[in-house]
């Protein structure tokens, strides 16, 4: 086999040829030669264990990696479509949802509610109605005030017990806002434990 390799080099054959032969060369010596079999297992155990040191590394650096907090938010009612502002993206990494006419900012869980999150359909919008029937489906994100005038004593009551789990979990930071109703005015001191950053600002000016 050694000296077919050799003479297909020798013979210039083309490109793809050569490298075969090399290749055929290679694969040979280290057959050949116990050490140097040893030798190249040792080597592809060391690459493969380089490999996945590298691969944890990562996976371990992307887990400890902290998320900053967002500053403290200053409590304030919402119209379904200032709301929508408040969907991580427009509103400087700050998320909202709404449940039973409550607002939760739910930013410090951007894995699940920010973009590619389980729950990004939440994300500035009403989920009421999609929690009351257990289903991620965008047709029940209204772009409007949703009454739940349609939905069952079975999925209120549904949707009362996400409402009471949200609460345990998130502050409240305003109220969802029918429309004609007027927003609500908040002293310093009902500021949010965990929200910061509001679209309206510049409008109550």
């Amino acid at each position: 086999m050694e000296s077919e390799s050799k003479d297909a080099i020798k013979s210039g054959g083309s490109f793809f040829e050569k490298v075969i032969a090399l290749i055929q060369r290679l694969l040979y010596d280290i057959w050949s030669s116990p050490v140097n079999l040893l030798l190249s297992i040792l080597i592809i155990c060391l690459l493969v264990k380089l490999f996945l040191l590298k691969r944890n590394s990562l996976k371990n650096a992307s887990r400890n990696q902290v998320q900053v907090p967002l500053p403290k938010m200053p409590k304030c009612d919402l119209t379904v479509s200032e709301l929508r502002g408040y969907n991580g993206i427009e509103s400087n990494g700050r998320i909202l949802t709404a449940v039973y006419g409550d607002l939760f900012d739910v930013s410090r869980r951007s894995d699940l509610y920010g973009i590619g999150g389980s729950y990004s359909l939440f994300a500035g919008r009403d989920a009421t109605r999609a929690l009351s029937k257990m289903q991620l489906d965008p047709s029940l994100f209204s772009n409007e005030y949703d009454e739940l005038t349609d939905i069952t004593d079975k999925e209120r009551a549904t949707a009362r017990n996400w409402h009471e789990d949200f609460r345990e979990k998130y502050d409240i930071v305003g109220h969802l806002l029918r429309p004609g109703e007027k927003p609500s005015v908040y002293l310093p001191e009902d500021t949010a434990i965990d929200g910061g950053y509001n679209l309206n600002d510049k409008k109550r000016e």
